[in-house]
């Protein structure tokens, strides 16, 4: 049970990480590799749907 806890608070620590970089990043043109990464980013952030920057 103690190593379930641990991979929930990584999952959410991967979560609010990914959250804030689609919040801070302007637009996918900004840096060819973020815009490469930002489709994984916008999945990890579980950003689906309306949450989408459009």
């Amino acid at each position: 049970m103690d190593k379930l806890s641990h991979y929930i608070e990584i999952a959410l620590a991967i979560h609010a990480a990914a959250s804030i970089i689609c919040a801070l990043t302007p637009t996918r043109k900004d840096d060819d590799f973020l815009g490469k990464a930002y489709k994984v980013l916008e999945f990890l952030a579980l950003n689906i749907g309306r949450a989408k920057d459009r």
